[in-house]
């Protein structure tokens, strides 16, 4: 199930990891792939292929109209899901409760309790 839908603002986040420094970065199994170079750039989910590449579902992400302080070589890429975070939480929907269902619960269909 997709936690993001087509116009959602989100953010690129690179898996973390400690390089042979020891200095906190983008994990070194992926500062070589394409997708690196957008770590912290913001842009918003233009398209989703459920089923991509070996079946894992991507996103693509355009960065156009977007102030972003990272350098981005082109304007959209596409982002596995686990690479993505929401850049702004969502409203919860909040269903007002139903107070006549309770109410009646507890009487059977002839009026007296069981």
């Amino acid at each position: 199930m997709a936690h993001y839908a087509v116009g959602d603002t989100v953010t690129v986040r690179m898996p973390r990891g400690v390089n042979k420094r020891g200095i906190m970065g983008i994990s070194v199994m992926y500062t070589t792939s394409q997708e690196a170079k957008f770590d912290g750039a913001t842009g918003t989910v233009t398209d989703i292929n459920p089923r991509g590449p070996h079946g894992v579902p991507l996103y693509l992400v355009n960065f156009a109209g977007h102030d972003n302080r990272t350098a981005i070589p082109w304007m959209a890429q596409w982002f596995r899901e686990e690479w993505i975070v929401a850049a702004k939480q969502r409203e919860p929907k909040i269903q007002p409760a139903d107070k006549t269902a309770a109410a009646g619960f507890a009487r059977s269909q002839s009026g007296e309790s069981s």
